[in-house]
């Protein structure tokens, strides 16, 4: 069973937060949510920030026909967190890390690609490089949108 984020782009208007018509980091990449909230980790790299759960003034929906919502905003049901895109601006994507995410294999024909290496036994690179071109794109996207924050949280 595989694992997926759920996010969202807000910023506030006349002091409300709301939620913008974009979903960053919206693709399945373990190590991107490891470096989010250590989610998946199977790199070990260090994270920029451990899960914070749900903003305290996040906006719930309104209940539906039925009067139920959804608490959780669509954002999955574990490991709920958010970071500013100004955190997020100011990272320094250039320190190099050791990716330490490996291929072993675990018996005759069967191999398992979410083993974490020991220390020294992984590749050296960059947040950079290791988050990939993607990441890059959608922060711009969210600078140029305006956004102030990205809520999220995931599946399992």
């Amino acid at each position: 069973m595989g694992c997926d984020i759920h996010t969202l782009a807000q910023k506030r208007v006349n002091g409300k937060w709301e939620t913008l018509p974009f979903e960053p980091f919206d693709w399945r990449s373990y190590g991107m949510f490891g470096f989010l909230a250590d989610v998946r980790n199977y790199s070990a790299v260090p994270p920029i920030s451990k899960a914070r759960g749900l903003p305290d003034d996040i906006v719930r929906p309104e209940p539906n026909f039925y009067g139920e919502h959804d608490d959780n905003l669509g954002l999955g049901d574990h490991s709920y967190s958010w970071l500013t895109v100004e955190e997020l601006s100011a990272f320094d994507y250039d320190q190099q890390i050791e990716d330490r995410r490996v291929t072993r294999q675990t018996a005759h024909n069967v191999w398992d690609g979410g083993v974490t290496a020991e220390p020294g036994e992984g590749a050296m690179t960059t947040y950079r490089e290791f988050l990939g071109e993607g990441f890059f794109r959608d922060l711009d996207k969210l600078k140029e949108l305006g956004a102030e924050r990205v809520v999220f949280g995931f599946d399992s």
